[in-house]
């Protein structure tokens, strides 16, 4: 939260998939009157937060989808619309054929059985120029194949603030035997830099 660099004038703050709320809880002790955007897709999920976040009028929750609600595509293709986005998005999450075929559909050349990826370009999209972002992913951004259409738009239309790499077993019960985890913080660019060689 604090690599937000949050203050009384920070704008519109996003959580793609809020979960608990724990980002939520962190932000809201600190700028209580800070105006919120949440989404969580999970219903058990958005209910507690619904009730959780009931006495702040400054926090907006929907339930939904990130990665396939229409006016955040909207918000996305004008440029984007949020000053600052925090996230530890879900990892691997399994999505049906279909929704596969969506995602690919909307989200061409990036890797579509990641989820993570994906929550990261939409946030990048979402990003207002001058804009914060900070994630909680896996590693294997940095060098997997699959992840160069990523690499390139993070090259091409942010700044890199702050890369921090750390065992996945720094979280309990978490330890993937394929990755470690990282923090990875951005700012979005008035303009994009050229692109990146191969």
């Amino acid at each position: 939260v604090q690599l937000l660099q949050i203050d009384e004038d920070s704008g519109i703050i996003f959580e793609p998939c809020a979960g608990e709320g724990i980002f939520l809880d962190a932000i809201l002790e600190r700028y209580p009157e800070t105006r919120i955007d949440a989404f969580e897709l999970n219903e058990t999920a958005f209910h507690h937060l619904e009730v959780k976040y009931a006495a702040y009028p400054n926090v907006s929750l929907t339930h939904g989808d990130t990665l396939l609600d229409l006016d955040l595509a909207l918000r996305a293709n004008a440029g984007g619309y949020y000053d600052r986005i925090i996230a530890n998005p879900p990892y691997g999450a399994w999505r049906e054929v279909a929704q596969r075929k969506l995602l690919k559909k909307h989200f061409p050349g990036m890797y579509v059985k990641e989820s993570y990826a994906l929550f990261l370009h939409r946030c990048i999209q979402l990003l207002r120029p001058g804009g914060r972002l900070v994630f909680i992913i896996p590693d294997t951004w940095l060098n997997l194949h699959m992840h160069k259409g990523l690499r390139e738009q993070i090259l091409t239309e942010t700044s890199i603030e702050e890369i921090a790499l750390f065992p996945s077993s720094y979280f309990p019960g978490v330890n993937f035997g394929y990755a470690d985890l990282s923090i990875v913080s951005l700012k979005k660019n008035e303009t994009k830099n050229l692109k990146p060689s191969a």
